[in-house]
């Protein structure tokens, strides 16, 4: 059984070692343990370490009207700051992606795909035929959007039903134009770039005057329109590929998100219009989550996009999209991709302009006008849009400005119905 160190001794340790004695000349001359004397030499250097730590602490503390430790400080608030940004802007996306990824897998069980029609009697000679694809612009239909004519000077008058019958008149145009007018031809694709503001989304508050007054059921309707007119056109061709990119009317954020593509009613639309469309066999679908594309047909760089990125105001900024064609061109060309076409939307006039060695395209839109183009900035344009060929030797050969506007579509359409509940049925 050990001895407990008397006070006397443990004190005469301390002591001895406080003075620098040796911890063998203590062992011999007080008569104690190796231990012992380890453990007490063990507390009084813990004890020694904590208050030179607080010596230290109390000489090196800092003046806080010091500008380099306000620059610290200043710096460390701000990465504070956008950390805590970061991960509200992360978290952000995550939910509003999410949303719409839900609503899709939602609606595959809920949408009855549409049948195909019969594959249409071709009465075109079967020799000598020139072989092109044929490529349609799809965008800016604002299909949801409702114009009264007394807002717009009688310039205009617009809603869903309208909209179903300009669906109508613009999948008749194409088939009519390339199937008759042009029988001479072989057009074994058929392409469509539909490329955004399907809808008027919720931005400017055009939800509140829309056809449904709800986001949902407006991107649901204008889904199953589009479904139809690809219906309609898969029997006349035996491929059909739409390309789907979003524009600005159907982003959910404030200002655009380029890392949020799908954040977008656009996508809801596409996806819905893919859905109703899975029966369709030749009828493919693209839906990148991207704000452009590049595809090749017959040869040929396309790059297509909304153009909403690109400031105008009063008409079609020329020297923007010039800025940004050759600035794209550049990038292309450096990865050995030759971009001869770009295709856009956004600015409601339909127009080309000729480049070094291609085109730019810049599509019409689905309404005349609206209460904020009419008042705000006097602006008209008769609804049109894109159709032309794609040629392997000369790109595009020919183009055909479609003509959606007809007398009788005040009457609602002739052949579309779109029916969103049972209750429709």
């Amino acid at each position: 059984m050990s001895r407990q160190l008397s006070d006397e001794k443990e004190l005469a340790i301390r002591d001895a070692l406080k003075k620098g004695t040796s911890k063998s000349r203590i062992k011999i001359e007080l008569k104690v343990g190796q231990t012992t004397i380890d453990r007490i030499a063990n507390s009084l250097n813990i004890k020694a370490k904590k208050e030179r730590f607080k010596k230290l602490k109390a000489e090196e503390k800092s003046d806080p009207t010091d500008e380099r430790v306000l620059k610290l400080e200043a710096r460390n608030i701000a990465l504070k700051d956008e950390i805590l940004r970061c991960k509200r802007a992360y978290t952000a996306a995550q939910r509003n992606n999410s949303v719409f990824e839900a609503l899709v897998d939602e609606l595959q069980s809920a949408v009855k795909p549409i049948s195909p029609l019969p594959s249409a009697i071709k009465i075109k000679p079967r020799t000598n035929l020139i072989k092109e694809s044929v490529v349609a612009i799809l965008s800016d239909e604002h299909a949801d959007q409702v114009v009264l004519p007394h807002q717009v000077g009688n310039l205009e008058r617009f809603n869903f039903p309208i909209a179903l019958r300009r669906a109508e008149r613009y999948v008749d145009t194409i088939i009519k134009f390339t199937q008759r007018t042009l029988q001479n031809y072989n057009f074994d694709t058929l392409w469509i770039f539909a490329n955004g503001d399907h809808t008027s989304g919720e931005i400017h508050s055009a939800v509140d005057h829309s056809t449904y007054r709800n986001s949902f059921r407006n991107s649901l309707a204008v889904g199953q329109m589009h479904s139809l007119m690809f219906r309609d056109l898969a029997s006349h061709f035996n491929k059909v590929k739409v390309v789907y990119v979003p524009g600005n009317h159907g982003r959910r954020s404030t200002k655009k998100d380029y890392h949020g593509a799908w954040n977008n009613w656009d996508y809801l639309i596409a996806e819905t219009a893919k859905l109703h469309c899975a029966q369709l066999e030749n009828v493919e679908f693209c839906i990148p989550d991207a704000f452009s594309i590049c595809v090749d047909i017959e040869g040929h760089g396309f790059h297509v996009t909304h153009g909403d990125e690109i400031k105008g105001w009063m008409g079609i900024p020329w020297y923007g999209i010039n800025r940004k064609t050759q600035k794209l061109t550049a990038l292309n060309a450096s990865q050995k991709k030759k971009i001869s076409y770009y295709i856009f939307g956004h600015f409601h006039q339909a127009s080309t302009l000729a480049v070094l060695d291609g085109e730019t395209i810049i599509n019409g839109s689905w309404v005349a006008t609206d209460p904020f183009a009419y008042e705000g900035l006097s602006v008209f344009s008769e609804p049109s849009q894109w159709l032309f060929g794609v040629n392997a030797q000369r790109g595009i050969s020919w183009r055909l400005n479609m003509k959606l506007k007809t007398e009788r579509e005040h009457l609602g359409p002739d052949r579309y119905a779109v029916k969103l509940t049972k209750e429709n049925e």
